[in-house]
């Protein structure tokens, strides 16, 4: 797959996720429709391109805008889910060690996963990066 093709992917992607986005408030079940759509096309972008971070984050982006939506209806599989973007957060920071903002994303998950130890594993991890990140 060329990189236009990857770059269209992750496009199409971004662009159902802002129209979830402002349509959330008014109706969930539409945003939830459009999420699972975007995170099918940075599936196939991750697939297309394993090594990219964009890619790979977006789609556990996608993963715990699902998440949220499960929790949201008191589903039980929220927790799995949960689990599910932590791990593909965890592959997108495998990909960019340097990056705070995915280990946050990482906590984030494991914390609402209700796995604290792991949670916190991640904050801390988070915070050094960014203590390096504003360090001269």
């Amino acid at each position: 797959m060329t990189a236009d093709a990857y770059a269209q992917l992750l496009q199409s992607g971004n662009d159902l996720v802002a129209q979830a986005q402002a349509v959330a408030t008014q109706d969930f079940a539409q945003a939830r429709a459009l999420w699972q759509q975007a995170g099918a096309f940075f599936a196939k972008a991750h697939q297309a391109d394993p090594e990219q971070h964009a890619a790979a984050l977006r789609l556990g982006q996608a993963w715990m805008a699902e998440a949220h939506a499960l929790q949201k209806q008191g589903s039980a599989h929220a927790a799995i889910m949960w689990r599910n973007a932590a791990a593909q957060c965890e592959r997108a920071f495998d990909l960019a060690p340097e990056h705070a903002p995915t280990a946050m994303h990482v906590a984030s998950c494991h914390a609402w996963a209700q796995e604290d130890e792991a949670a916190q594993a991640w904050a801390e991890i988070a915070k050094h990066l960014k203590e390096q990140q504003n360090t001269p």
